[in-house]
């Protein structure tokens, strides 16, 4: 017997192209309608919970949506920007309706990407001021979660290096990564691409995914004329995809809601448990290769779960970067082997800004559905490798009912100590080398270690040091800091 107040997910809707979209929300409306149909019962809701667009500034998105749908009296929700906030909506959505405070809700989110790139939307990139308002007389949402991505994200002497971007640091600690591993840069460059060769595959089996194609190690690796290096080792096809019209919707309720409406059993997926983790800023961690806060979010909910995590039969992590799959699968415990994704990555699958890991959530209900008795755990990512929620879920419910941690778990060891004004030699311990759209080296970027253990960022402008960069692996090499700027040590 299923306690009545267990949240239930029963309907999943995506949508992959503009379908004759003029903004973001028509994409979002279409995607819950689908997940409404897809439960089968149309669905009185209490509340709607959008990741945040970042296509078009909208004052309040839920609003928009919630009228669209005969409901503008609903209450509402709007996350920030972060990749994570797609399950950390869903583990309040189930908390909330566990505890008895809403029955029913949706959780949303799309964006018209081929409108930013033609210049016919302006991207939002910040928290909304007063002004924003594309929606007529719309009020504020009633209820909104996380903070603004500036505050997090990335340190204020990155951002003034101009060094705070993903496509410069998660390369940087990709390369750092691959030496922690003791591979050498051609045996990690081989590995990481055919990680992403693997993503490549699950895109072609999913139906909603932008690139369906299908690519092997040695295209992904490869630098050509059509697949740029972007962040050296990175090339253009193991970067994220933002360009894309996609939207996502989930709708959960309680059982008791799901059995009223003859919503059938067999479409309903259980949310287990969920727990939250905050990493430090890039420049502040101990190891620039690992994940420990995640980590121990890992272990903490294989314990509310008694499960270990590598034993489950369905696994998607989200994947912006190959770094932040191997990170995951690291803190995770997961077989370097295992298959991590149900989705296919945000660069063949899409990358919708905020919201691929709704489509890995719906991916991941449509999976249980047809193996009911298997266990699935999704981990979703923000910012630098900087948020993280991971939660597990089963087409059986929970025997303890669902439990949520959102006070987010911290790494509990030592920080590194950043050096804003270096002097003297450093050691590189990860790198990129920065290239332009003609595929020409522009800077690298380097993260050093100190003599006394502390961290420094070098910016590497001389041609040499570039072409060294590239010609021979400088993990380990020396970087000499002085006031006119970083050079690569000569002895």
């Amino acid at each position: 017997m299923v306690d009545p107040r267990t949240p239930v997910i029963v309907g999943v809707g995506q949508v992959n192209g503009g379908h004759g979209a003029t903004e973001p929300i028509d994409l979002v409306v279409t995607a819950v309608e689908h997940a409404i149909a897809d439960a089968g019962a149309p669905i009185p809701l209490d509340l709607v919970a959008l990741t945040k667009i970042g296509t078009q500034r909208y004052r309040n998105a839920p609003a928009l949506v919630g009228a669209r749908l005969g409901q503008p009296d609903v209450r509402t929700l709007q996350a920030n920007h972060g990749g994570q906030t797609s399950q950390v909506i869903l583990c309040h959505l189930a908390a909330e309706i566990a505890q008895g405070r809403i029955d029913a809700a949706v959780l949303a989110g799309g964006e018209l990407g081929t409108a930013i790139r033609s210049g016919r939307l302006v991207a939002d990139l910040g928290t909304p001021s007063d002004d924003a308002n594309a929606g007529g007389d719309v009020p504020y949402p009633d209820d909104a979660l996380g903070d603004d991505l500036y505050q997090w994200m990335c340190h204020p002497h990155e951002a003034a290096l101009g060094i705070a971007e993903p496509i410069q640091m998660y390369p940087v600690m990709d390369t750092a990564l691959g030496a922690a591993l003791g591979r050498t840069r051609d045996e990690h460059v081989h590995a990481i691409s055919q990680l992403w060769a693997r993503m490549s595959q699950v895109a072609v089996t999913n139906e909603h995914a932008v690139d369906r194609r299908g690519y092997d190690a040695a295209e992904i690796a490869t630098a050509s004329t059509r697949n740029r290096y972007v962040g050296y080792p990175y090339t253009k096809l193991m970067n994220s995809d933002q360009f894309v019209d996609q939207a996502a919707a989930i709708v959960l309720c309680s059982a008791e809601v799901a059995t009223a409406l003859n919503i059938a059993p067999d479409r309903w997926v259980f949310p287990w448990a969920g727990v939250t983790a905050n990493e430090a800023f890039v420049s502040e961690r101990r190891n620039l290769h690992e994940s420990r806060a995640l980590a121990g979010a890992a272990r903490r909910l294989e314990a509310m779960v008694d499960r270990p995590l590598k034993d489950f039969e369905l696994v998607d992590l989200y994947a912006c970067f190959p770094f932040a799959v191997q990170a995951q699968a690291n803190a995770l415990a997961l077989s370097p082997d295992a298959d991590v994704s149900l989705t296919g990555g945000m660069r063949f699958a899409g990358g919708p800004w905020n919201n691929y890991g709704t489509h890995m959530l719906a991916n991941l209900v449509t999976r249980l559905r047809d193996a009911p008795g298997s266990m699935a755990v999704c981990s979703t990512n923000g910012g630098l490798a900087s948020r993280f929620c991971v939660a597990a879920y089963s087409g059986r419910p929970s025997p303890g009912g669902f439990r949520f941690l959102p006070s987010p778990l911290v790494d509990p060891g030592p920080r590194r100590r950043l050096e804003t004004e270096p002097t003297g030699l450093g050691r590189i311990e990860g790198y990129t080398v920065l290239h332009g759209r003609d595929n020409t080296p522009s800077h690298a970027v380097a993260a050093c270690i100190l003599a006394d253990g502390a961290r420094a960022w070098a910016r590497l402008n001389d041609d040499a040091d570039l072409q060294e960069l590239l010609a021979v692996d400088p993990i380990g090499r020396s970087v000499s800091f002085a006031p006119a700027g970083a050079r690569l040590d000569d002895h």
